[in-house]
């Protein structure tokens, strides 16, 4: 992944996940505000509700004192203040009075609790309702909430007491009760003023034991399944309980439930549940406009991501892709390699990078060639002083021999034929050896570029075994020769007569230095691109610093010899694109391994002289 393509997804990552963060931070911002705001209008609801329920309270106090001081009453009160006073003309009473007074619920009732007159059941006549004598003052307690029996069933009811009594002549007292009500209902809900978006029901349990009846200020309705553990969870623990319900599949159909046991008298039970549902559509609504704003946002924020990582990378990253290849350039050589940095701010970092790196490859060709000059100095300084050596060997018995000669022939010696004849059969043989020693650093100065054809190695090692065969075989010290030839094709491109020299020098470096003997091991194995081949012997083996200058020329660690031999191997492998490398330890022998390409790159020819000497 390029530079370009990492600014684009650092800088879209940052805005996504930035517009992200503000979109969840701001909706569940929304979220408890909207919580609050619903908390604060459920709380003012319920607040309503009492306000509404103490001043039902109040009025049905007021109602039912009217009634008790009705000329009706007081004429009932004396009649049946006798002993033998009747109250089966009393009957209709109740609900002609609570017809008048608009009550839901009226009863009137004796001492002890018997029903003299029901104005929403006249049949329950005579039945008597021992709770109304619990209490032995009626006139400190509050309206209360409690089920009355209709001919329809269980109502839910508000209602309050009223004692009514009249002192006879024979000082007996005898009290009576008024018990009036109001339904608790749709008809309570609708006088509740409610705010947009929220619902008011009340729940009741119902006399079959199932889930229970609900209804709103229009009337009954269906009891959603999601409610019902809500509602059940509330009925059990007494107490307030906050729930998510969906009402209807329609995407305003989510409300937030708060729910209200009220209870009653004395019951342990509620005996009704009010339920107050707010809207979650104004909560949905502001989410989806966070949600749309949030996606406009990041798309908005990805297209100038685009843009900025464009410029950025026109600013930064091309210039780091052109020093990036100028890099390669130099690791492979080509050190006066520089890179254009005037497009760039002189005091930006990446300007001030390419400058360093202009300055480095600077002081690089100037380290090189300061070294180069160095080793061509140390070159020809070592050179001179081979030549002297190797010279300086067949110069002295010339000089010799010359002397020699000059003084028999001062001496009229008659033996100067003899003399002669010698002296010239020196002089001739040293000046052999010298032309063979300048014959020797000519080659080497004179190497020729390799003559590229195609060579099957392994063909070309086993001339060269069956060369060494004999010599290997006689003399004091035997050596044994081992060989392991790949079984696949081992052909390169190379000149074989280069090769053949340079195998042949290594072979002879293995048997010299196994004076007494050991093992020649000569292999080859083939890869997919490569072809190895290893010169082993089991001799005495090269200490580390000696293997590390084994290849430098005119540096031999026998006790004749011009050091070039190696040399020259090394500018042959090196000529045909192939890496030549030594592994020895002393006592442990000898192994020269050399890996050559199927398909070698171009190679210059070489320019020994220029680049080693």
């Amino acid at each position: 992944m390029n530079l370009r393509a990492r600014l684009l997804l650092i800088f879209g990552g940052i805005v996504v996940v930035t517009v992200a963060l503000v979109s969840y931070a701001v909706a569940a911002g929304a979220r408890r505000v909207f919580q609050r705001l619903d908390d604060q209008r459920t709380v003012a609801i319920i607040g309503q509700f009492h306000r509404e329920f103490s001043l039902q309270g109040h009025t049905l106090e007021a109602r039912a004192s009217a009634i008790a001081s009705s000329q009706q009453i007081r004429s009932m009160v004396l009649a049946l203040s006798t002993p033998s006073g009747d109250p089966a003309p009393y009957l209709n009473l109740a609900p002609s009075l609570a017809a008048e007074q608009q009550l839901d619920f009226l009863e009137i009732l004796t001492q002890d609790g018997t029903i003299i007159s029901s104005a929403q059941w006249p049949a329950r006549f005579g039945l008597r309702e021992p709770w109304v004598t619990e209490s032995s003052d009626w006139s400190h307690e509050p309206a209360f909430l409690r089920y009355e029996e209709t001919q329809q069933g269980n109502q839910l009811a508000l209602l309050t007491v009223h004692e009514l009594g009249e002192r006879e002549t024979t000082s007996a007292n005898r009290k009576f009760y008024l018990v009036a009500g109001r339904r608790i209902d749709s008809s309570f809900l609708r006088s509740l003023v409610l705010p947009e978006g929220t619902r008011l029901l009340l729940w009741q349990p119902s006399a079959s034991g199932d889930s229970g009846e609900l209804e709103d200020p229009s009337g009954p309705v269906s009891l959603p399944a999601a409610l019902k553990p809500v509602i059940e969870q509330s009925r059990n623990g007494v107490a307030e309980v906050r729930g998510r319900v969906r009402f209807d599949d329609t995407a305003d159909g989510i409300f937030i439930v708060h729910t209200i046991p009220l209870m009653g008298r004395s019951s342990g039970q509620p005996l009704a549940i009010l339920v107050v549902a707010s809207s979650r559509r104004e909560l949905n609504d502001l989410q989806d406009r966070i949600r749309s704003i949030g996606v406009i946002a990041g798309l908005a924020g990805i297209l100038m991501s685009v843009l900025a990582s464009g410029w950025w990378a026109t600013r930064i990253s091309r210039p780091i892709e052109d020093l990036s290849a100028a890099a390669q350039d130099v690791a492979a050589g080509n050190w006066e390699r520089k890179v254009d940095a005037e497009s760039l701010n002189e005091k930006d970092e990446v300007a001030r990078l390419i400058a360093s790196f202009n300055q480095m490859t600077s002081e690089l060709l100037r380290q090189r060639d300061r070294a180069v000059q160095a080793e061509r100095v140390a070159a020809w300084r070592e050179l001179a002083r081979r030549l002297a050596h190797e010279l300086k060997n067949p110069l002295f018995p010339l000089q010799i021999t010359v002397e020699n000669l000059m003084k028999a022939r001062q001496q009229s010696s008659t033996e100067f034929d003899e003399i002669f004849s010698e002296s010239t059969a020196t002089l001739l043989a040293e000046l052999s050896n010298l032309k063979k020693i300048v014959g020797r650093f000519s080659d080497f100065s004179k190497m020729p570029a390799p003559q590229l054809e195609t060579v099957d190695v392994n063909n070309l090692l086993a001339e060269i075994v069956k060369l060494f065969a004999p010599q290997l075989a006689s003399g004091n010290s035997v050596i044994t020769l081992e060989t392991a030839f790949s079984s696949e094709k081992a052909t390169i491109a190379g000149d074989p007569d280069l090769l053949r020299r340079a195998f042949e020098n290594l072979v002879l470096n293995a048997i010299d230095a196994m004076p007494n003997g050991g093992t020649l091991r000569i292999a080859t194995s083939s890869a997919a691109h490569n072809l190895t081949v290893e010169i082993s012997d089991s001799g005495a083996g090269l200490t580390e610093e000696e293997a590390g200058r084994l290849f430098t020329p005119y540096y031999t660690t026998k006790q004749h010899g011009t050091g070039l031999g190696l040399a020259i191997v090394q500018s042959v492998i090196s000529d045909h694109g192939a890496r030549i490398t030594v592994s020895s330890r002393p006592g442990e022998g000898t192994t020269f391994r050399m890996e050559f390409q199927r398909k070698p790159e171009k190679q210059p020819a070489a320019d020994v002289l220029a680049g080693k000497v």
